[in-house]
């Protein structure tokens, strides 16, 4: 249930900082939890009630003490900073042992995590304000730059995976320049990973949607072939005339569904290897055979945990660096003020949507 409310605005504490919002994203998590799947991230439950909103951006408002870029540059009012979502503790075994800063034991997740039951509340993007407290990650977001795309860093940030997959790839296995790519759920999320792969070279690049609206917008962001059925017979049908039965090289699953992986793990050849984004709720279980599905195809499987903190600045500098070679703007489907914040995730959670914005 999506509530309208009034919070004080917050007295800062040492080290803390203000954000004015400017926008906020709606991610496949924040609809997740819209539909009532609130143990996410490893089973860890969401605390109610909750500001939702963790693809940000916004302007300094007000600091108290001593506020630090990721990479250790003094910030100050009124510069314009993208929070990544997690705050890690940096004294469990995750921490210690340089694992993802999402795996902490003790983590913080604005937008997700940090309910908004105790003051200062304002922990969440969906919010004129956002509070920023010790430990964040803030990254600075250029002037020059649309601040609405300052909502994709976040999600860009987890296509690192990609990168992931090209660094831990044998000589015969993928992800290598040339390689076919299908994009199993061309959402935001899909798209960003279509993008992502189309810039290191994918060969063919197939988009797979139920919605021609947004396959349409991936044909516009270097989609090759596509796809649009959420039948996984008539998708495999597909990719078997594509790819002249062999499968695809690499499967990136980022259908939201849990049915999603199964499919995917069909559709790749000997050797492919899948990545598995879209399932951050712990909906149901599928059946899997492991036999035929993983190990007769010798498959590699990658699960993303969530965002790369290593890769915000280097999402930033891809965003600048092409923002005259593609149409970022046509990313974002609708934008709407948060008093109009149902109408936002009817919009979202419908098909005929990509990126829906939030603003103060």
């Amino acid at each position: 249930l999506l509530t309208l409310k009034d919070y004080p605005y917050p007295e800062l504490k040492e080290n803390c900082a203000i954000i004015k919002m400017e926008y906020s994203g709606i991610c496949g998590t924040d609809k997740h939890s819209f539909e009532g799947f609130f143990e996410q991230k490893g089973g860890r439950p969401i605390p109610l009630p909750v500001i939702q909103g963790h693809e940000n951006v916004g302007i300094i408002e007000e600091i108290k003490g001593e506020l630090l870029d990721h990479d250790g540059n003094k910030l100050v009012v009124g510069d314009r900073v993208v929070p990544a979502p997690n705050i890690s503790c940096g004294k469990c075994f995750a921490c210690r042992n340089n694992r993802p800063y999402y795996y902490c034991e003790c983590k913080l997740d604005y937008g997700n995590n940090i309910g908004a039951g105790e003051a200062p509340h304002i922990f969440g993007g969906w919010s004129e304000y956002l509070y920023i407290i010790p430990g964040s990650h803030l990254f600075k977001y250029p002037d020059h730059l649309d601040p609405q795309f300052g909502t994709f860093i976040e999600p860009l940030s987890v296509t690192g995976c990609l990168d992931k997959a090209r660094q831990w790839s044998s000589e015969w296995e993928p992800f290598r320049s040339g390689d076919t790519v299908a994009i199993l759920g061309t959402g935001p999320i899909g798209l960003f990973h279509l993008i992502k792969a189309n810039l290191m070279g994918a060969g063919r690049l197939i988009s797979i949607d139920p919605s021609q609206f947004r396959t349409s917008i991936a044909e516009e962001f270097g989609a090759t072939d596509i796809i649009v059925s959420n039948d996984s017979k008539e998708i495999e049908d597909n990719i078997n005339k594509i790819t002249d039965k062999i499968g695809v090289d690499l499967v990136v699953d980022c259908s939201g569904v849990a049915e999603g992986f199964g499919i995917a793990l069909n559709l790749i050849r000997e050797g492919g290897m899948v990545l598995e984004v879209g399932i951050f709720s712990n909906s149901h279980d599928i059946p899997i055979n492991p036999h035929s599905q993983i190990l007769e195809k010798s498959a590699r499987v990658i699960g993303v945990g969530g965002d790369d903190i290593s890769q915000y600045y280097p999402s930033i500098k891809l965003l600048d660096r092409t923002i005259q070679q593609l149409p970022w703007k046509k990313i974002i489907s609708h934008n709407y003020n948060i008093a109009n914040v149902h109408e936002a995730m009817d919009r979202a959670m419908s098909d005929k949507s990509m990126k829906v914005l939030l603003n103060p």
